[in-house]
């Protein structure tokens, strides 16, 4: 049995055809859906950068005043050095810093800041300001009076500090011999003989 197509029913299909190809082209069907989808997606927020949870600390040496005259005292206590004589006292001024926040650290928020000499001693340091009568800066500091027959030579040591949730930070000296702490045998502070109360050149 043949069916016969009239015009309109013919024309009636064509246009169906049509009406769906033209919407595939205009961007509707199940990917228009899919497009419009991801443009309302909001880009994934960037990951929070790392914080290092070591502690920060920066150190250096001067000459205590122990031992020293008052006349010494005004040109030898608290220069910055690395080479100390014997029967001398060694400073440590320390500061340590919270990485997390990039504030320094009191002893509200440190429960030990210690230096540690490779010979196996060991120095508490105390948080203050500096100098006592009138202070200008606040740190943590430390000192070693060197004894009178303590080898000379270059002396290694490391600086730790722990604070009240157990985070530790440690320091340590650059390993050029050169630049390390010493003890020698002669004041490389010593006043020079002429030419009035002028301080020598450290050897």
């Amino acid at each position: 049995m043949k069916v016969k197509w009239s015009r309109g029913a013919v024309f009636a299909v064509f246009a169906v055809a049509l009406t769906g190809a033209l919407a595939v082209a205009c961007g509707g069907g199940a990917n228009a859906s899919n497009e419009s989808a991801s443009k309302d997606q909001k880009p994934a927020a960037p990951a929070a950068a790392q914080v290092s949870a070591n502690l920060f600390l920066t150190v250096d040496t001067v000459r205590g005043s122990t031992g020293l005259s008052n006349e010494e005292k005004a040109t030898k206590s608290c220069v910055q050095s690395n080479k100390f004589p014997v029967g001398g006292q060694v400073v440590w001024r320390i500061k340590v810093v919270d990485p997390r926040t990039g504030k320094e650290m009191s002893d509200q928020d440190l429960t030990s800041v210690v230096v540690k000499l490779s010979d196996g001693q060991s120095f508490a340091a105390k948080y203050g300001g500096h100098p006592s009568s009138a202070p200008v800066d606040y740190f943590w500091a430390s000192s070693w009076k060197v004894p009178t027959d303590y080898p000379t030579g270059s002396v290694d040591y490391t600086v730790v500090a722990t604070d009240k949730e157990g985070r530790t930070g440690e320091w340590h000296q650059l390993k050029v011999a050169s630049a390390m702490l010493q003890i020698v045998a002669t004041d490389p502070l010593a006043l020079s003989s002429s030419g009035g109360d002028q301080m020598a050149v450290a050897r």
